[in-house]
């Protein structure tokens, strides 16, 4: 184990005592490795392991969904990378945006330690910006063929997620007015397709332009766009 010796871990120590006090943060060679003792469950994000999800994304839904390739996809919460890895892997270019700074030091160190030729060439295809996704519309002139969101929606314990999902869930926030004024505003400002992730049971979105929804068994992609 390697000691705690820089900015990034110490912000890192600090910010996971105040939001998650349950979950501990520490330094290995493979990368930060969070640990929940309670649960007696621990994780470190290596995404040489996306090599799998990768090798198999013909028959991911995102497919489905994106018909073309070459496209220009905005990831406006892109976590950990996994959906965003696997979109880069169908040949499209992918903008990631992610705006906690847990997530983001953990990410950020993830991609530094990537030992995989094949998910560094992945990787050098998605442009990753730390921060707030509206701000970054805001003031971005750039055409996106489609907006993406994940805004990691509750689970029951029937349908418990990977570890990776479970340590996302604690270490950020999910408010469906705030979403909902997001996806609002994205529409408003931007002439692009939007996919929104959500659980298959969810409603939340109903009142959007919805063109059409890609169904899996535990959740679906939810297409809209701003025309009436």
């Amino acid at each position: 184990m390697q000691t705690k010796n820089t900015t990034a871990d110490f912000f890192l120590d600090l910010s996971l005592k105040k939001k998650c006090p349950e979950i501990t943060v520490s330094r290995k060679d493979q990368g930060y490795q969070l640990e929940h003792k309670k649960k007696n469950m621990n994780f470190i994000l290596v995404l040489d392991d996306y090599e799998k999800i990768v090798s198999q994304n013909k028959s991911h839904i995102f497919n489905k969904i994106f018909k073309k390739r070459n496209l220009n996809i905005l990831d406006c919460t892109g976590g950990f990378a996994r959906d965003a890895c696997i979109i880069s892997s169908l040949g499209n270019k992918v903008t990631l945006i992610e705006n906690n700074p847990i997530v983001s030091i953990i990410l950020r160190d993830a991609i530094k330690n990537i030992q995989s030729n094949k998910i560094q060439t992945i990787f050098d295809k998605i442009l990753v910006r730390f921060g707030n996704c509206l701000d970054f519309i805001r003031q971005t002139d750039k055409f996106y063929d489609y907006i993406y969101f994940d805004f990691m929606f509750n689970v029951s314990k029937s349908a418990l997620p990977s570890k990776r999902d479970q340590f996302l869930r604690k270490i950020t926030t999910n408010n469906i007015e705030i979403n909902k004024e997001i996806i609002k505003e994205t529409l408003q400002r931007k002439n692009c397709k939007i996919i929104i992730k959500e659980h298959i049971k969810s409603n939340d979105y109903m009142d959007l332009n919805i063109i059409t929804t890609y169904k899996e068994k535990i959740v679906k992609y939810t297409l809209v766009d701003n025309n009436k």
